[in-house]
């Protein structure tokens, strides 16, 4: 009886060195892509938190520095041509004064225990208030009748401030240096520059303020 042998080809193909070190290099590259896109994304999440921490924080800022200076002068229920001094004070002449990066108002408020000579227009009692917004170190502070000091109101934040004065029918913007220039302020230009914690945002945040209770 004839016998048949079956040959067994026990030859293994494989990849090649060459092949091994092209899959690692396209390997590599998809990687460092991969890599990228993340840290893009990341880094652009990162930004827009701190545009928008920036923007909330120049927007409330700028609108409670806007009422408190439009509030300067104010005496109750008077008119805004009559003059009054009390505690030191002549209203409305020195409803506001400052510097390039610091402002002070003075106005009557509403308070229950009063002491202001006049009232409001419903009777109610008022009392001197004054508040100042000044830049400390890089933040932007606040001192106030009720804050018991300077108290930071915004950090990374610098406030930049010119006042308009009426000289004939013109106004005239820069910093006063007179009191009877302090007198003709009628309003004020008011920039915040805040920058965020990690420096790679900045904005400014401006508003033009009208002093209501002038003459």
């Amino acid at each position: 009886m004839k016998r048949v042998y079956s040959q067994i080809n026990t030859h293994q193909s494989g990849f090649s060195l060459i092949e091994i070190m092209i899959a690692l290099v396209i390997g590599l590259i998809m990687i460092l892509g991969v890599t990228e896109i993340f840290l893009t994304a990341s880094r652009s999440g990162v930004t827009s938190s701190d545009l928008a921490r920036v923007q909330e924080s120049g927007r409330i800022a700028l609108e409670l520095v806007s009422k408190e200076v439009r509030r300067a002068g104010y005496k109750g229920c008077v008119s805004s041509k009559t003059g009054l001094k009390t505690g030191g004070i002549t209203y409305p002449d020195q409803a506001i004064t400052g510097a390039a990066d610091t402002i002070t108002v003075n106005y009557a408020r509403l308070d229950a225990v009063g002491g202001f000579p006049e009232r409001g227009c419903d009777n109610q009692p008022l009392a001197a208030y004054q508040v100042t917004f000044s830049n400390c170190g890089d933040a932007l502070c606040i001192q106030s009748n009720d804050s018991g000091g300077a108290q930071q109101l915004t950090a990374n934040t610098q406030m930049a401030v010119t006042y308009g004065r009426l000289q004939g029918n013109n106004i005239i913007w820069g910093v006063p240096a007179t009191a009877a220039q302090w007198t003709a302020v009628h309003a004020a230009q008011v920039a915040l520059t805040v920058t965020s914690p990690q420096g790679d945002v900045s904005r400014t945040f401006s508003s033009t303020i009208d002093l209501r209770n002038r003459l």
